[in-house]
């Protein structure tokens, strides 16, 4: 059966709200039921946007009852797997009023989980498109499985990775994707915090990092200025395991800030963060900062020329976009 990406809003808006109300929602400007429109010409014709109609049109027709639905999510930086549980439906005066039920079977799968060609046909542009991979529902099924602590053996993936179709990629999530990889392979334990630490040094912090076992959870702490005494003051916490990081690790996080003399705390994860951690840094956005691998990525490649020569060594960089079907950058 197919794979089908439904996206959640251009920047991710609706995508806790697709989640929670177990549903695909689409727009594109369509007042009225798709089902009105006798051909896919018909709706062309209408919305004078060939693009919009050939998406509203596979939403509707192309889409079939339990086949596998995709969210990759912009907010958290985690994947969300479900299957198609309904018939099409339009709800006038609502945000998404041309909607899908989907019955969720994992909201909080980290990128990391998925093959790099799967993840190279998520970062498609289009709102609604067909992933078109060598087994690529039976590796999504293999990964939500295993993310449910099923054991199951490993299905091939391809190394192929060449343009899914007719749909743009966003190259900032390719390139992500590709040196979190990098930094996943390379850099674990305390070889991530020292990464860490050299980009907040490049980013003009004098650190210390802390002895093993008597740092309470805390691996760097940070300030401004040569000495390090000035604002921000921060305890940074770096977590290099597969799984997303959750709120017993946040709580500790925010009870030693005040207890090392700090006013700030930076929690770095290549797992990233369950929904948990990110509603309640929403309380906490003035003490709290998360890095998951898309802004330690964006981190790294800001300071990139002046980090240590080491770890430009094991992550190289060239200008240009990372090739298709390649492991270097």
């Amino acid at each position: 059966m197919a794979v089908w990406v439904i996206r959640a809003g251009r920047a991710g808006e609706s995508e806790e709200f697709a989640i929670i109300n177990g549903v695909a929602g689409i727009n594109f400007n369509l007042h009225k039921p798709v089902t009105e429109f006798p051909s896919r010409d018909a709706l062309r014709q209408h919305l004078q946007n060939n693009n919009a109609a050939d998406q509203l049109w596979r939403f509707v027709h192309d889409l079939q009852v339990g086949e596998t639905v995709v969210l990759p999510c912009k907010l958290s930086r985690l994947v969300a797997v479900g299957k198609i549980a309904g018939d099409y439906r339009y709800q006038a005066m609502t945000e998404y009023p041309h909607t899908r039920l989907v019955e969720w079977d994992a909201v909080d799968i980290p990128r990391s989980s998925f093959d790099q060609d799967l993840l190279y046909s998520f970062g498609g542009l289009l709102t609604v498109f067909q992933v078109n991979r060598t087994n690529a529902q039976e590796r999504i099924d293999q990964v939500v499985r295993r993310h449910r602590g099923e054991g199951i053996a490993d299905i091939p993936a391809t190394a192929e990775l060449a343009d899914d179709g007719d749909n743009p990629v966003d190259w900032d999530e390719v390139i992500a994707d590709y040196v979190a990889k990098r930094i996943r392979q390379k850099f674990t334990g305390h070889r991530l915090e020292y990464l860490v630490e050299q980009i907040l040094k490049a980013q003009g912090y004098t650190t210390l990092q802390t002895r093993r076992g008597a740092d309470g959870g805390i691996d760097i702490v940070a300030g401004k200025g040569k000495m390090g005494f000035e604002e921000p003051r921060l305890c940074v916490q770096v977590k290099s395991g597969v799984s997303p990081v959750d709120l017993p690790d946040y709580n500790r996080l925010q009870g030693n800030v005040n207890s090392f003399g700090a006013h700030h705390g930076l929690l770095v994860s290549l797992s990233d963060f369950t929904r948990a951690v990110l509603n309640e840094n929403e309380r906490s956005f003035f003490q709290i900062r998360l890095w998951d691998s898309m802004q330690l990525t964006r981190n790294l490649l800001e300071t990139y020329g002046e980090l240590p020569a080491d770890i430009r060594a094991d992550i190289p960089l060239v200008d240009r976009k990372v090739p298709p079907g390649t492991d270097d950058l």
